[in-house]
């Protein structure tokens, strides 16, 4: 009867680990008694939720392959949301009330730390697409045509770029998940030829991860 108990315990502490694979430790200052969320973007649904208490909480969830998720503040239809993409790990997140989103920080991620570095280059081709837009909208109101279309083209070669940037770094990072993401992310943006050879270039186990999947069923 002893044996059969240490087996059951040893079956379940198994289970238990695996459910448990993904554990976000956090802090948030400003905030004593509020309820925090983790959220699957690509799911669309809350997968756990906890009280903060005296600013601290732990999140726990199982991950068979990396994923877009979110950190909710307040409630589950808070505007107060931080986006991030996590594979299996213990991280840390840092925060605060006020500034959720901008003072939000992961710790103990080389996944997420890849993703801020390549998602800061995308952000810089997107900030300057934002100001050409902007003088766009000043020029049409002044009739000055031959300017706005130069303005036009230079948007469009912009966006080539980044286009281009996106797909060299996946063709050059085959083993990373983030190529499949960012792939799959700008699939509207990229030509189907570009996107079959970025998934024949991906390593097994990207192709067989969750956004490796997605991007082979566009073909």
């Amino acid at each position: 009867m002893k044996n059969k108990i240490i087996v059951f315990l040893i079956i379940l502490t198994s289970c238990s680990s695996e459910k448990e694979n993904l554990i976000i430790e956090g802090k948030i200052s400003g905030v004593t008694n509020s309820k925090i969320y983790l959220s699957s973007l690509e799911e669309g649904k809350i997968i756990d939720s906890v009280n903060i208490i005296d600013g601290k909480f732990k999140l726990k969830t199982y991950l068979d392959t990396t994923k877009e998720m979110s950190i909710i503040l307040g409630d589950r239809d808070s505007e107060n949301k931080f986006d991030f993409i996590s594979e299996p790990a213990h991280i840390i997140f840092t925060s605060s009330k006020d500034k959720f989103v901008f003072n939000g920080k992961i710790q103990n991620s080389n996944l997420y730390s890849d993703y801020k570095n390549l998602n800061n280059q995308i952000n810089q081709f997107d900030e300057k697409d934002l100001e050409m837009l902007a003088e766009l909208i000043e020029i049409s109101s002044k009739g000055k045509q031959n300017k706005y279309d130069s303005i036009n083209k230079q948007r469009l070669k912009l966006n080539q770029k980044k286009i281009l940037y996106i797909v060299n770094y996946a063709m050059s990072n085959k083993s990373n998940q983030l190529s499949a993401y960012i792939s799959y992310k700008y699939r509207e943006n990229i030509n189907k030829k570009y996107l079959e050879k970025i998934y024949k270039n991906l390593s097994d186990e990207v192709k067989d991860s969750f956004y490796g999947q997605k991007l082979s069923s566009i073909f």
